[in-house]
């Protein structure tokens, strides 16, 4: 049965599931949430469990097989490819075109857009019909993480399931499904702030030698934090990591002047260095650095020059 693997969606889940057993699986839908907690995935199931062929668990029917190896005729995902971090209109117009055709095999064909946010307004507005009056037969599904790329048009055609982060305990079992040792899954779970998609993206990227570089270059290391090699200009998706691993940090930071309890911080591994500098500063220059990182995040995002974001961030952690 499809959705079985999904974790922590409830809701969603249960309202797919309503519409697929009432028979009323139709229009364009938007699934709203935090990255890597499912949203994606669930698209996928959805698709599978509008064409299944048997709809019982673990069912391996020729529809659900071709849908999981991105075979299937009528089942398309679109997204950024290579470098490009938007979707053009031409990606849509192919939409476009494959939305005026019968299903080759399958019930409905879906169409998944995922990163919708990173569509142009060009793209949103030109998919703007097949969203409101999607050809019978066929659905389309955006998958989002920030409602504000989406224009209000867009909003106003979807019917919105949202999707929520994961809890710290659902996160470690999964890890440990995927024979993540006990220590490991247990950091990983804390550091991934509800997220199983960024939960695998640290084991698979040593995460953890990235977040001792960054801490020790912008917070330990005081006299060096403007120098070159820290600031060098990487690939924004690089600085975008480097930089979450640093908000992580003085978020920790701000929540060990409320508690001594290490179970609600990220970097538990490192918990008693928390505790003893996060000591030595106020809550107040905590907020505040706290707001600067993720103000640099959005720059860096909105494709600032990274090195001059970086170094503005730098002398603000900098001042007392």
């Amino acid at each position: 049965m499809p959705f079985e693997n999904i974790i922590g969606q409830t809701t969603a889940v249960r309202s797919l599931e309503n519409m697929i057993s009432q028979g009323h699986v139709r229009g364009s839908f938007l699934f709203l949430g935090p990255d890597g907690v499912g949203k994606r995935t669930t698209g996928i199931e959805f698709a599978k469990a509008i064409n299944c062929e048997k709809m019982k668990e673990g069912c391996r029917c020729a529809s659900c097989k071709k849908i999981d190896s991105g075979n299937h005729p009528d089942a398309f995902i679109i997204e950024p490819e290579g470098s490009s971090i938007s979707i053009r209109i031409e990606k849509i117009r192919d939409i476009i075109y494959q939305a005026s055709l019968k299903p080759y095999e399958a019930r409905k064909r879906v169409f998944i857009i995922n990163d919708a946010e990173d569509m142009t307004d060009e793209a949103q507005n030109a998919l703007l019909k097949v969203l409101e009056e999607p050809p019978e037969n066929h659905i389309l599904i955006l998958i989002a993480s920030n409602i504000s790329g989406l224009l209000p048009t867009v909003l106003s055609r979807c019917k919105v399931l949202k999707f929520y982060s994961l809890t710290q305990g659902q996160i470690q079992e999964f890890l440990q499904q995927e024979d993540i040792d006990e220590k490991d899954s247990s950091l990983f779970s804390h550091m991934a702030m509800g997220s199983i998609g960024r939960a695998m993206e640290f084991i698979d990227n040593d995460i953890i030698a990235r977040r001792d570089e960054v801490v020790n270059n912008f917070f330990l290391r005081k006299s060096a934090l403007l120098r070159e090699s820290v600031l060098k200009e990487e690939g924004s998706r690089d600085t975008e990591e480097s930089l979450y691993m640093l908000l992580c940090w003085y978020r920790d930071l701000l929540v060990s002047k409320f508690t001594k309890e290490d179970s609600v911080l990220l970097n538990i591994d490192r918990a008693i260095e928390i505790s003893s500098y996060g000591s030595r500063f106020t809550k107040e220059k905590l907020e505040k650095d706290l707001l600067n990182i993720i103000t640099t995040i959005d720059y860096i995002r909105r494709n600032v020059n990274p090195k001059i974001a970086l170094f503005n961030m730098a002398v603000e952690l900098k001042r007392g």
